[in-house]
């Protein structure tokens, strides 16, 4: 979920520069820092529910998937390489959101009705 928000703030965040909020942008490279250390975690995490059972290797295959995404994503703001940069954080994001709402279904898939 914290992942999830973080890289909603930063779409929020880009579209501040984008539209002449300079200071933003300063805002914008530190949630990427924060957001690749999320990525990190949620590694781990992925790495300990998938040995416990709580997790598919998918959620960690993918969840690694994402981290080399962002980490794309991080050099191609640096670089301003936009054309790479907006599809790439897109994609981030649709797959972030996937696999929060993949375990939000599996976790109430087992609760009593």
């Amino acid at each position: 979920m914290i992942h999830t928000a973080g890289l909603f703030v930063q779409a929020a965040l880009a579209g501040e520069f984008l539209s002449g909020t300079d200071p933003a942008v300063k805002f914008h490279e530190l949630m990427a820092w924060i957001i690749l250390g999320v990525c990190a975690i949620q590694i781990a995490l992925a790495i300990l529910a998938q040995r416990t059972g709580g997790a598919s290797l998918w959620l960690l295959i993918g969840t690694v998937l994402i981290f080399l995404a962002e980490g794309l994503q991080t050099g191609t703001g640096y670089g301003r390489f936009l054309r790479v940069h907006i599809p790439v954080g897109v994609l981030a994001f649709a797959g972030v959101s996937w696999q929060l709402i993949a375990q939000l279904r599996r976790r109430g898939s087992g609760l009593k009705q």
